[in-house]
This record gives structure tokens, C-alpha cells and sequence, in this order.
């Protein structure tokens, strides 16, 4: 079934509940269009019983003409429905543009390199500064607020990891070096300052304290800073020099993440500021200093 977007049209008074709306059916559309091209896909590749007479290695370029309305040789119904579907995705997608362009935030937002209006809805969408009354807030919502944790190190490998407060090891580990498993074990350590750890999905990392939806937006658009070499990248930079010198234990991907975490709170902290300026709301001062 196509999906009307006209009751979505621009409005000065866009509210959040309509833009989260507005987007869930854009990913409804979306899921909708890669799914029927999945089938497509199966016919064209031979991998299903309603396969085409000659196998097609490549169908992007069918898949693109069965978008335009063109046959391709698939079941008619089938390729109606993709169709269908990525013309609701591609309808959505401009009404989400047209919605983002009127957000208070968009004027900082278009600014910075490596989000997008897809992005930047995906996020916004999620997010309520009114009832944010600090960064941290933001930083809660979407999981990269820290919870209270162990620290633990291998005497034998010199792996150094934490985890909450609570949580069952699961031994025996693998080496921090290579992916061969390590036959030392990991033992608490004392540390002079409190260790904290990123909330896990478990019930112990408090899988209801954040919005998952929120927290993935922010994991692809920090990727997306750092992929593009945004400003933020030298945040990032920064923390992952600073982090080989405090924390040598660390595996690179452990480092990768927390790293892209901190450069994520720092991107929510000054979209925090930018939107609370931007419809005249209190503001705090900043927790980090700036880039």
C-alpha cells in the first residue's frame, strides 16, 4: 500500500511527534523497498524457483529500471510493488528535507560536514531540547552517559578491560594481540579514580536508561565525521593519542569507540547549545573545552 505524505507537507510549527512520525514511515518505505529487492534479487541470481531464463550477476542496473516503472523480466506484481515502494521512499525523503530545512537547529547543522538531512532527522527526530536541560541529558537519551564499573587486567596478555558493576566474566578471553585465546585471567584492579563504562544492552547496562533509536543515530553520524574529516575529527584524534598513552591495555577497536564516543557527546554538547540558543531557551556552560 503507497503511503500519503500529503498531511506532511512543510510547516512553520513542525512539531517533534510529527517528524518522528514523518521518518518511521521514510525507514517503513525504505525497509519496504529493500525487501521486495531482496526477491528481486533471488529471481535475477537464479536462487529462487520463479528464477529469469538467464542468470543476471549484477541486477543493481535492473533494479534501477524497475524503480523508474520499466519491466525486467520479474514477476509483474513484484516489480509494481518495488516500484511502489521507492517512489514512498523517495516521496518521503524530500518531505523529510523540506521539514529539516525549517528545524530551529538546521541553520548550525547544514554547517557541519558529514551530516546530512537524512541524518540530521534520524536524530532530530528522537530528541526533545525542551525537556533537555543540559548536555549530559542528551548524552543520557542516547547511551553515551557512563555507569559505574570494574576495571579488570590480564597479567599475561596485558589486556585491560571494564564492565559494570556486576557483570558475569565470561573466561576464558581472547589476547589483546590476536584473536587466539589467552590463558591468563582477568583480575579486578584498583584505580585511583572511579571507573566508568559505557551501559550495556544487558539488563545490568540498563537496556531501558537510553533510547536505541537515538544511539545508533549518533554512532552513524559520528562515522560519518570521520569518514568525511570533519572538524570533530581532531577531536577524535586527539582522544585516541591521548588514550594509547593512559590506557596501553586497550584493544584498537576499544579505543576506536571510546574515542568516537567522547567526539559524539562533544557533537550532541554543541548541537545542544546551537538549538537552545536557536528558539531562546537557558543554556550552561560547555563541559569540554571546544575544538
Amino acid at each position: 500500500m503507497a503511503i500519503s505524505l500529503e498531511r506532511f507537507s512543510p510547516a512553520p510549527d513542525q512539531s517533534g511527534h510529527d517528524l518522528r512520525l514523518l521518518y518511521q514511515l521514510f525507514e517503513e518505505a525504505q525497509r519496504s523497498r529493500v525487501s521486495h529487492g531482496e526477491r528481486l534479487r533471488a529471481i535475477f541470481q537464479g536462487r529462487t524457483v520463479a528464477r529469469t531464463r538467464s542468470r543476471v550477476e549484477k541486477p543493481d542496473a535492473l533494479l534501477k529500471l524497475i524503480a523508474q516503472g520499466n519491466a525486467a523480466g520479474a514477476p509483474r506484481v513484484l516489480e509494481r510493488a518495488y516500484a511502489r515502494a521507492a517512489t514512498d521512499e523517495a516521496d518521503a525523503a524530500e518531505s523529510l528535507r523540506e521539514v529539516i530545512e525549517q528545524h530551529p537547529a538546521w541553520p548550525w547543522l547544514e554547517t557541519k560536514k558529514g551530516v546530512g538531512h537524512l541524518l540530521a532527522a534520524r536524530l532530530l527526530s528522537r530528541l526533545d531540547v525542551a525537556r533537555a536541560k543540559t548536555p549530559s541529558a542528551f548524552w543520557a537519551y542516547c547511551g553515551l552517559a557512563t555507569i559505574p564499573g570494574v576495571a579488570y587486567r590480564c597479567s599475561r596478555c596485558k589486556l585491560e578491560v571494564a564492565y559494570p558493576i556486576g557483570y558475569k566474566l565470561h573466561e576464558p578471553h581472547y589476547a589483546r594481540s590476536s584473536l587466539r585465546e589467552c590463558s591468563g585471567r582477568l583480575q579486578a584492579v584498583s584505580d585511583e579514580q572511579a571507573t566508568r563504562v559505557a551501559p550495556r544492552r544487558s539488563a545490568l547496562g540498563g537496556r531501558k536508561g537510553y533510547d536505541s533509536h537515538a544511539r545508533k543515530s549518533c554512532y552513524l553520524i559520528g562515522v560519518s565525521l570521520l569518514r568525511c574529516g570533519s572538524d570533530y575529527r581532531t577531536f577524535y584524534d586527539s582522544e585516541r593519542e591521548r588514550l594509547a598513552k593512559l590506557r596501553p591495555g586497550w584493544t584498537p577497536k576499544h579505543s576506536h569507540l571510546s574515542a568516537l564516543r567522547r567526539m559524539e557527546k562533544v557533537f550532541l554538547r554543541d548541537l545542544w547549545l546551537a538549538w537552545r540558543r536557536a528558539v531562546n531557551l537557558p543554556i550552561v556552560a560547555p563541559y569540554f573545552p571546544r575544538l
